[in-house]
């Protein structure tokens, strides 16, 4: 038997009738959350585009030698868009421009800041190794090898134990500097540069000059992730 026009009209009438309010609301609904998610998501471009302007006119400033007024737009720009790479990288430079003028407290604060605030491990390493060169050039040695404690990631493997190198070498621990320089010596990038160079050019080790129990020799550097094939 057919279904004539009438009929489907009616059965229609009678679904609407008993869903048409719900359906209507999930419509809207969606409307809503799709309007929503687009409204997000220019947000958030325009919020990248304003940082990333911002970051610019930092460097700007950097490249005008203007350091104080660059390291003041690096420092609202980090309150204004915490967390965002373009705000370490704001902090970064404007730890930078703290020790062009010999302001090594104020690096280390734009340094800590950045620590802090990034998610970005790779970021987070290298305002660790620049802050570990700024307590070292502070007379600070002790501080610089407790921050350079913390596990980097595999390329920043190295860097780090160069540096832990140079420090323990400045302090005639030749033991910890000869182990810190063997240590980078594992990444073949540093094979025959001038990291093989200051592990040649060390002294002899002898007890009077070995590390004291609170300054262990660096025999090994923790490092998240594998290193370098």
């Amino acid at each position: 038997m057919t279904t004539t026009d009438d009929e489907q009209l009616d059965r229609i009438k009678e679904f609407w009738g008993q869903y048409g309010t719900t359906i209507v609301m999930g419509i809207t609904f969606g409307v809503v959350m799709l309007a929503g998610w687009f409204g997000w998501q220019n947000w958030q471009a325009q919020r990248h585009a304003q940082s990333a302007l911002a970051f610019h006119q930092i460097e700007q400033l950097s490249a005008a030698h203007q350091p104080e007024q660059a390291m003041e737009a690096a420092r609202k720009l980090a309150a204004s868009d915490q967390g965002s790479v373009y705000a370490t990288l704001a902090l970064l430079l404007g730890a930078h421009e703290a020790m062009s003028q010999n302001d090594d407290a104020k690096a280390q604060i734009y340094l800590q800041d950045a620590m802090k605030s990034t998610t970005q491990p790779a970021l987070a390493a290298l305002a660790r190794l620049r802050l570990a060169r700024v307590q070292w050039a502070q007379n600070q040695p002790a501080a610089a090898l407790a921050t350079l404690q913390a596990p980097p990631p595999a390329a920043y493997m190295a860097l780090y134990a160069d540096l832990t190198g140079d420090i323990q070498a400045s302090q005639k621990n030749w033991v910890a500097a000869r182990a810190a320089y063997e240590l980078a010596l594992r990444d073949p990038a540093t094979v025959g540069g001038l990291v093989q160079i200051k592990l040649d050019n060390l002294p002899a080790a002898d007890a009077t000059n070995a590390p004291s129990a609170t300054e262990k020799p660096a025999t090994e550097l923790p490092v998240s992730g594998k290193p370098h094939s």
